[in-house]
């Protein structure tokens, strides 16, 4: 087996979008940091809070797929009760306060993490795709954490 195909190795689409995912997080913080051209702090802001929340609910329609896969009933139904968590939790962090929505996306995707981490180690999810979470993971948190603080300190 090669390298390319390995099970541990993360597809090139899979790792050069994920990457490219980060870019929205990344300018929202920035633009709370430093003044970027035709992005003001308040639209960083809305930015990373609403795109936060698109991201959380996109990991949760992974889970939902993964869902289908040969559970019993109630797992099953566990699988996919959790699996909407993180669409509703965007969806609150859309319309409070900063400090609250940005904390909620931080716990947000730690748990979602979490949770990919131990799919993986009981092989539910391919060894790759927790290596890319916790890649993007790191992103999004450490983006998430540094509008945070921006918010606090202003």
């Amino acid at each position: 087996m090669t390298e390319r195909n390995s099970p541990t190795s993360i597809p090139g689409a899979a790792l050069l979008l994920g990457l490219a995912g980060l870019i929205p997080f990344l300018g929202g913080a920035a633009a709370l940091w430093t003044m970027l051209p035709g992005l003001a702090p308040e639209r960083g802001l809305q930015l990373i809070i609403a795109y936060g929340a698109i991201i959380l609910s996109f990991l949760g329609g992974i889970r939902w797929g993964t869902a289908i896969g040969p559970y019993d009933t109630r797992r099953q139904g566990l699988e996919f009760a959790a699996s909407v968590l993180g669409s509703l939790a965007g969806l609150a962090a859309i319309f409070i306060p900063a400090v609250p929505a940005l904390t909620l996306l931080i716990a947000g995707f730690l748990m979602q993490a979490l949770w990919d981490v131990t799919s993986v180690e009981s092989g539910r999810l391919p060894a790759w795709f927790g290596k890319l979470r916790m890649l993007l993971t790191a992103g999004a948190v450490i983006s998430l954490t540094a509008a945070l603080v921006a918010v606090l300190v202003t």
